[in-house]
């Protein structure tokens, strides 16, 4: 029998969550590569969906806390990452694929873009954007004070989902502060340069200056040193730089990520809450034909949101995923019986 109030708090419920528009289908993503293996909790953007194999909406992040394991990185060519949701105890565990791009995946330690003189800091968010021979293609793109992609490869054991505070500093007291003069600044690994340059740094257009610091100058070249998710050890033409006057200071950025409001449950009267005791099937439709999309985990406390013709409509007390857009989340209403 239908429970009261139950159609009227869906109702509610979809006009609560700040509910995410209809996304076009997209292609089937193609061959994954084998797992890094990375387990964590990862705080995806309302916006982030998750799709099957065919490419079909499954499921969709509410921007609270989920349980992920990244079951396998993008190959080179696709911006798809394979997840899986859950932890084996209370959780809704469904797997599929996510953009890249939404993953939050940070560095532990630092990688370097050119060795010995570029690299990206610990702590510094990245997106996976290919494995091969065992390991992962990460690129890095700033808006400020570059306006730039940068690319390392690495070990998996250097990512994590967990983000840490990059480690402060700052320019030694004897250090003199130099100015980018133009847009670009070409990096070389020594003095005098015996092959071209390692790298070229583009200022942003929206500053008006990236500051570095430097001990040491010697034929006609600064050796310059940058901290931020970028940093940078390496000679630059002094010819490109200005330098300021002694005793004017750099200030180090912090590296920055945002986060989404978690979700919350806002209807007149709270829905029955169930805890699983063992793993349920779930399904997107109410029939028992349809193919499972995922399981309930046993010891997962569930909202029982509606009952039609002995099934229940579910939702993960967390909120930590969603139906997507019409869709539900159904149960046998008998294996959620106490």
């Amino acid at each position: 029998m239908r429970h009261s109030v139950a159609a009227f708090g869906w109702a509610l419920l979809a006009a609560a969550l700040s509910a995410v528009g209809s996304a076009p289908v997209q292609a089937r993503p193609p061959q994954q590569a084998p797992s890094c293996g990375q387990r964590g909790r990862v705080i995806f953007d309302a916006s982030s969906t998750l799709m099957d194999d065919h490419g079909h909406p499954l499921a969709r992040f509410s921007g609270g806390e989920s349980a992920v394991t990244l079951l396998s990185p993008p190959v080179e060519g696709s911006d798809s990452a394979k997840i899986e949701t859950g932890t084996g105890r209370g959780s809704f565990r469904l797997r599929g694929f996510v953009k890249a791009t939404e993953l939050r995946l940070y560095t532990n330690q630092t990688v370097p873009i050119v060795s010995g003189h570029v690299w990206l800091a610990a702590g510094t968010r990245v997106t996976a954007a290919g494995f091969s021979a065992g390991k992962v293609r990460v690129d890095k793109t700033l808006s400020t004070p570059f306006d730039q992609t940068f690319s390392a490869t690495t070990e998996c054991s250097a990512l994590t989902f967990s983000p840490s505070k990059p480690a402060g500093g700052s320019a030694p007291a004897s250090a003199r502060v130099f100015v980018m003069k133009g847009g670009e600044l070409e990096l070389f690994g020594a003095v005098p340069p015996t092959g071209p340059s390692l790298l070229t740094l583009r200022r942003a257009q929206t500053v008006e200056e990236v500051r570095f610091f430097s001990r040491e100058q010697r034929g006609g070249f600064v050796h310059v040193q940058y901290q931020g998710d970028v940093n940078v050890d390496a000679w630059a033409r002094a010819a490109d730089l200005t330098p300021l006057p002694r005793g004017e200071t750099i200030a180090v950025p912090a590296a920055s990520y945002t986060l989404s409001s978690p979700p919350q449950l806002q209807i007149a009267q709270q829905p029955r809450s169930v805890k699983t005791t063992r793993e349920l099937a779930l399904r997107a439709v109410p029939q028992d034909g349809a193919a499972p999309i995922g399981v309930i985990e046993p010891d997962t406390d569930v909202l029982v949101m509606d009952t039609l013709g002995g099934w229940a409509k579910v939702l993960p007390k967390s909120l930590h995923v969603l139906p997507f857009g019409e869709q539900s989340f159904w149960v046998k209403s008998a294996d959620l019986a106490p």
